[in-house]
C-alpha cells in the first residue's frame, strides 16, 4: 500500500510539473524563432545578461463569436522577447501561439503607420502642415512596450531622443486571435529646442490612426 501511495504521489507531482516544463518549452521555441527571423536586431543574452529584462510569458484569454452567433472563449499564450537596448529605448519582439490547431506559434507583426512630416524651419519645433500618413508598414520590434492582461493590449512608446520631447506611441489589441493596430500617435514637436519652450504646449500631438467601432451581430466591434 505504501508503495502504491508513493506511487500516486509521484505522479501527482509529475502532471503538476508538466504545464511548467510546456510552458518553457513553448519560451525556448519562441526565443529561437525571434532570433533566426532577427539576426542582426536581437542580442541573444540581453536577457540574462542585464537585471531588470527578461523574457515574459503571459496567459491569454479572448471571447468571438461562432458562425452561429455562438460566444467562444479562446486562450492563447503571449511571449515578449527582449531584443535590442538603447540608451533611452528598449526593443521587443513578441510571439503568440494561440491554443488552436489551425493558428501556428508565430511572431507578431504589427501594422505601424508610414508617415511624412514637414518642418517649417531647422528647430523642428513647428510643422508646415500637419503630418501625411503614405500608408501602412509591418514590423515586428516594438520599443518600449508593455502588456495589459485586462484589456488584451499592447502599447508602445518610443522616444525619438533622450529628453523625450518627441515620440510615437501605438497600440494593438487581440481581435479574433490577431493583435490589430487600434490606436497610433505621434508628438513630433522637439519643444527643447526652443529658447524659451515654455512658449509652445508640452503636447502637440497627432492622431495618425484611430479605430471606429462598428456594430456587428448586435455588438460592438472596433476596427
Amino acid at each position: 500500500m505504501m508503495m502504491r501511495a508513493e506511487l500516486y504521489a509521484a505522479a501527482a507531482l509529475l502532471l503538476t510539473a508538466m504545464p511548467a516544463i510546456a510552458a518553457d518549452a513553448d519560451l525556448g521555441q519562441a526565443r529561437a524563432m525571434v532570433m533566426a527571423a532577427l539576426p542582426d536586431d536581437c542580442d541573444a543574452t540581453l536577457a540574462g545578461r542585464l537585471e531588470g529584462i527578461s523574457n515574459e510569458t503571459y496567459a491569454v484569454t479572448w471571447g468571438e463569436q461562432d458562425y452561429d452567433g455562438t460566444p467562444l472563449q479562446r486562450h492563447g499564450t503571449l511571449f515578449a522577447i527582449p531584443c535590442s537596448l538603447g540608451a533611452y529605448n528598449l526593443g521587443y519582439a513578441y510571439v503568440f501561439a494561440p491554443e488552436d490547431d489551425f493558428l501556428p506559434m508565430a511572431i507578431v507583426s504589427f501594422a505601424t503607420p508610414d508617415f511624412v512630416l514637414e518642418y517649417a524651419d531647422d528647430t523642428d519645433t513647428t510643422l508646415s502642415r500637419d503630418p501625411v500618413v503614405t500608408g501602412f508598414a509591418s514590423e515586428m520590434l516594438l520599443v518600449n512596450p508593455r502588456f495589459d492582461p485586462e484589456t488584451n493590449t499592447i502599447t508602445s512608446f518610443s522616444k525619438w531622443r533622450g529628453l523625450g520631447d518627441a515620440w510615437d506611441s501605438g497600440e494593438w489589441t487581440i481581435d479574433r486571435g490577431r493583435f490589430v493596430l487600434k490606436r497610433y500617435v505621434i508628438d513630433p514637436i522637439y519643444e527643447a529646442n526652443l529658447e524659451a519652450p515654455q512658449t509652445i504646449e508640452s503636447q502637440q500631438e497627432f492622431v495618425l490612426f484611430q479605430a471606429e467601432v462598428h456594430r456587428r451581430n448586435g455588438a460592438h466591434q472596433r476596427r
